[in-house]
């Protein structure tokens, strides 16, 4: 299984695309396997300064490796993050607002969110 397939996996219940496509869509987009125990549990994709994540479990461990090896990365080139989270996507919006993601527009619905500073990195 590779990280896009884990990212498939992860948002095939809210999204209209089979597996193909989806790879095709992100095929300029940097995607980033995400391990714990040596083991693929998720992955990032990151396009400049724009980053989404999916995981196939609920991490058992602290995911603040990823987000040093990830968001902070990107913060630090670009000086924020952005990401999209579907209106009902309750979940995805939480976990991202506990990052220091916040809410900057809202459109076709979807929710654009900005990070200047991730709460759990330095």
């Amino acid at each position: 299984m590779t990280p896009l397939d884990i990212l498939y996996e992860s948002v095939k219940n809210r999204i209209t695309i089979d597996k193909e496509l989806f790879k095709q869509n992100l095929h300029n987009w940097n995607a980033i396997g995400l391990y714990e125990k040596g083991e693929l549990i998720g992955c990032v994709i990151q396009r400049e300064n724009e980053v989404h994540i999916g995981y196939k479990a609920k991490p058992t461990a602290s995911i603040r490796k990823h987000l040093k090896m990830t968001l902070k990365k990107i913060l630090d080139e670009y000086g924020s993050a952005i990401t999209y989270v579907m209106e009902n996507n309750e979940k995805g919006l939480n976990f991202c607002k506990r990052l220091g993601f916040y809410e900057i527009l809202r459109e076709q619905c979807k929710i654009k969110l900005k990070c200047d500073r991730c709460k759990y990195v330095n």
